[in-house]
């Protein structure tokens, strides 16, 4: 119905699409390369707080995203994206793979050269993440096939084009992005899922994005609303909506998926002080009912994100603060009232970035990666420890806040710090009374940027935890917790 609806949108775009190609003058087609080679060391000595000797972790990655686009034409690109050493634990990211992927896996029923005599590392298969058309003109641009989607501070759309964010979005989708002077104006229609390429099983992406930019002020204003509807056929959410307070049974599937969100941006920039704030709103129809109910389960959360900076040209020092709330799932009801931002907006490098502690204290497992295979869905035994995981912690069930200094040492040389503190928003137990006080955490990093599109970043981060990882009565280890990671990128 959704997309009989929005036929004759197709159908216009289609056609000016052709008269635009059909005037353009033809003109030999280029390739441009752009991307980014990092490789990044991480060291955590204990992600479950305790003084449990396996509990840390220590890996290196090494990966290179080659953004290629070919200039068909003046105005007519064909871009894409191509994860050269993609990581077989976590498909179409842009992690990198770690250091370690041998030729033969353990146990294996068909194993390749044992490794403790192997002389070459395990073949890896570069992972295509975008691939789409993108036509530029006086008033507008269309974009076609599967392209990234960002929006205001990224909290929920973030295409990942920071120097090391592991993580981005992307959408099959069809989208005209209308230009009106300093007001933009994009409906976009995406795909996330097809059971099959007849209608009625798949799932479907309508969103609109409204922006006025002015950059001769500084003022910026945007909406971003979307709204993702799912056959009953096609509703997966069964499969990562846990039963009240991870109990089981889970859910049943009763009805198709029906999720809005709206988001809000407000930037305004001075000589001295300049701020952005985002808002983000969910309210979601499941098609879920619990087990023992005939009520819909629904999904409503709200996040909330404010960065400012108060630069001074005339000092080598600059503050700038980060702060925010974001809304916790209640366990003692059937409903989730989470919400999670995305994993690539970081506050600390501990802190709501790697996983930490002996229990889901912000409820926030629902964005975590799944095992492939996994035969025990909506369970911890589907998600991989701590130990194991990536940075893939999310801010959720939280008010954070995390100042930041940074000084300049020279052209090149800079030392930044940041502090950063949290408490909890809702009890995570429904059991039980938790503490509300997250923790501390001092980041202090040493940075070198001998160009502009090259950085080598040392950091090192002091975490002290707060009860509520203590998980009320279960009293859970909190013990002092450190970071080190070195960092390189070199952008082109």
């Amino acid at each position: 119905m959704i997309m009989s609806r929005f036929f004759p949108l197709m159908t216009g775009i289609a056609f000016h699409l052709a008269a635009l190609l059909a005037a353009r003058s033809a003109s030999a087609m280029t390739i441009d390369w752009s991307g980014t080679y990092r490789i990044e060391g991480i060291d955590v000595l204990s992600t479950t707080l305790s003084d449990n000797p396996g509990a840390g972790k220590m890996y290196i990655l090494n990966g290179l995203i080659l953004n290629p686009k070919i200039i068909a034409m003046d105005g007519v690109n064909i871009v894409s994206s191509i994860a050269v050493l993609g990581n077989p634990k976590y498909p179409g990211s842009q992690t990198g793979q770690p250091f370690g992927l041998g030729n033969s896996t353990p146990g294996s029923a068909t194993p390749n050269v044992p490794n403790v005599v192997s002389r070459n590392q395990g073949p890896s298969s570069p992972e295509v993440r975008q691939l789409y058309l993108n036509v530029n003109h006086e008033y507008g641009s269309l974009l076609v096939g599967r392209a990234p989607v960002q929006f205001g501070l990224g909290i929920t759309y973030n295409a990942g084009a920071g120097a090391f964010d592991h993580w981005g979005d992307v959408h099959d989708l069809l989208a005209y992005k209308f230009l009106i002077g300093n007001l933009s104006l994009m409906p976009i229609i995406g795909k996330p899922y097809s059971y099959a390429i007849s209608p009625g099983r798949d799932i479907v992406d309508v969103m609109l994005q409204i922006e006025y930019n002015n950059p001769e002020t500084e003022s910026l204003i945007g909406l971003m609303f979307s709204q993702r509807t799912a056959s009953l056929a096609a509703n997966d959410g069964d499969y990562f909506i846990k039963g009240v307070d991870g109990s089981t049974p889970g859910p049943s599937k009763t009805g198709g998926w029906n999720g809005k969100s709206y988001n809000l941006e407000i930037g305004r920039g001075w000589e001295s002080f300049k701020f952005k704030f985002e808002a983000g709103f969910q309210d979601t129809s499941t098609g879920l009912t619990p087990a023992g109910s005939s009520d819909e389960i629904k999904a409503n959360g709200y996040g909330l994100a404010v960065e400012m900076n108060f630069p001074r040209s005339d000092s080598k020092w600059e503050w700038s603060v980060k702060t925010g709330v974001a809304s916790g799932d209640n366990p003692s009801t059937a409903n989730f009232e989470g919400f999670g931002f995305h994993r690539n907006y970081d506050v600390a490098f501990l802190m709501f970035n790697h996983p930490m502690g002996q229990y889901d204290l912000f409820r926030s497992s629902f964005q975590r990666q799944m095992k492939t295979g996994c035969t025990a869905p909506a369970t911890s035994a589907c998600y991989y420890p701590n130990e194991e995981s990536l940075d893939e912690e999310t801010i959720a069930n939280a008010f954070y806040f995390a100042p930041t200094v940074n000084y300049q040492f020279s052209d090149h040389w800079s030392w930044r710090n940041t502090f950063a503190t949290a408490q909890l928003q809702t009890n995570p137990s429904a059991t039980d009374s938790v503490a509300r006080d997250v923790g501390y955490e001092w980041d202090t990093a040493l940075i070198y940027k001998p160009h502009e599109r090259i950085q080598w970043v040392n950091e090192v981060g002091f975490f002290l935890p707060g009860g509520a990882f203590k998980n009320g009565s279960a009293n859970f280890d909190t013990k002092f917790n450190y970071g080190i990671q070195s960092k390189a990128s070199i952008s082109f």
